[in-house]
Parts: structure tokens; C-alpha cells; sequence
């Protein structure tokens, strides 16, 4: 009985010291992730993948380190590597979708879009499962990537449904005015237009395009009219610097 009750305390032990060493790698890599965080958003991406691989040194499935490894590498134009880290962030975590959401752009900028399609529907079956508003960011960006490959009646379904779960979303809306603009459907491009304007007035993008559709129809006042616009929303911009 004695020996058993000092085998039992001895296995109590040696679990209780093995999870007293997990929880401080945890720890030091959660520290080591807020300096790597810090660094990012002051635009030192080389001191924030320092700081990132030392919290991966400490605990290699911490996913946020993973996570932001990915994001700094791309940011600091490392798409191969983004791609790596971000890829290992998922097996860490498959149904977290940020994630998926960002190796999606990664494979866009690798020109491979079909695989970044993958992610972005993935990633909006996870922003939807959460009821994230992010859902219609995923959408948008999905139409943009069908436009890619000239899948357009893919890119109109997506951008629609980007508007269904946002209906104040400006830049799916615009997005949707230039996919009409391209197939020359200049009514519903001019809706689409007014829509972005109504949501933002200062879009010198939108502005930009309504500018060129008047023109090319011969709506010369109206030409006119948003030629004014562009003009004053340049002026604000300098006075403003």
C-alpha cells in the first residue's frame, strides 16, 4: 500500500511539474507574441519574426504565433513563407478562419486562384458559422478572384451575396458597378455608382468611373458635374496635408 500511495503521488507530481513547464511556454510564447504584435504594427516586420520564432521556439502549435508569422511575412513581400506559416496555422487550428481567409490572398498574389478560392469558402463558411461580418469581406474578395480567371457570372453571385449580408458594403457595391461597367451595362453601373456615393461621398473611384460612363454616353452635364466633384475632393485632400 505504501509503495503504491508514494508510486500514485509520484505520477501526481511529475504530471503536475509537466504541466507547470507547458503553461510556462505558453506563457513566454504569449509574451514573446504581443512584442512580435508590437513590432508589426509599427512596420518593424524583421524584429516581429524574430519575436514570433521565439515564441514558436516555446511552443511550436501556439497558433497566434503561427497565425501572425504568416501575416508579417506577407506583409514584408515573403508570400512563399506566408504561405508555409500560415498553412501550419491551419492544421493547428482548421476552423479558425482568419487564417484561411488570409492564405487565400497569399495564392492570389501567386497567381494561383483556383487554390485561393478554396480558402475563401472555406473562410466564409467559418465567418458565417460565427455570424462574423467578415463573411461579406470573403465574398467580396471571392468575386474578385472569379473576375481573375473570367468566371464573371461566379463574380456577380458572390458580389451579390457580399451586398445580401451587408447591404452597406461601398466597396462591394463598386466592385459590382465595374462588373457591370464591363459588360457594358451602363444603367445598372450607374446605379451601382450612385449606391457607393450615397454610402460614401468622397469615392474618388466611384466619382472616377461615373466621370468616364457620362462621358461615354454623352451626358455632358453630368460629365461636367463630377469632373467638379473629382476637383473638389482633390482640393480638400492637398488642404488637408
Amino acid at each position: 500500500m505504501v509503495i503504491k500511495n508514494i508510486v500514485a503521488g509520484g505520477v501526481k507530481v511529475a504530471f503536475l511539474l509537466m504541466f507547470f513547464i507547458v503553461a510556462g511556454c505558453d506563457n513566454k510564447a504569449n509574451s514573446f507574441n504581443k512584442k512580435g504584435l508590437s513590432f508589426y504594427t509599427q512596420g518593424k516586420f524583421i524584429e516581429a519574426i524574430a519575436e514570433f520564432k521565439k515564441a514558436l521556439e516555446y511552443a511550436p502549435n501556439n497558433y497566434d504565433a503561427r497565425y501572425h508569422l504568416g501575416i508579417v511575412y506577407y506583409a514584408k513581400g515573403m508570400t512563399d513563407e506566408s504561405i508555409s506559416e500560415l498553412k501550419k496555422a491551419i492544421e493547428v487550428n482548421p476552423n479558425e478562419p482568419k487564417a484561411h481567409y488570409n492564405i487565400a490572398f497569399a495564392y492570389v498574389t501567386k497567381e494561383n486562384v483556383p487554390q485561393a478560392l478554396v480558402e475563401y469558402k472555406r473562410a466564409v463558411e467559418l465567418f458565417a458559422a460565427r455570424k462574423d461580418k467578415k463573411e461579406a469581406d470573403g465574398y467580396l474578395y471571392m468575386a474578385v478572384a472569379y473576375s481573375l480567371i473570367e468566371k464573371n457570372e461566379d463574380a456577380f453571385i458572390a458580389c451579390k451575396k457580399a451586398i445580401e449580408i451587408n447591404p452597406d458594403f461601398d466597396d462591394a457595391h463598386y466592385f459590382l458597378g465595374v462588373c457591370y461597367y464591363k459588360k457594358n451595362m451602363m444603367d445598372e453601373a450607374i446605379e451601382k455608382f450612385k449606391k457607393v456615393i450615397q454610402l460614401n461621398p468622397k469615392s474618388e473611384k466611384a466619382h472616377n468611373l461615373l466621370f468616364t460612363i457620362y462621358d461615354k454616353l454623352g451626358k455632358t452635364e453630368e460629365a461636367i458635374e463630377e469632373d467638379r466633384i473629382l476637383k473638389q475632393i482633390a482640393r480638400e485632400r492637398l488642404e488637408q496635408r
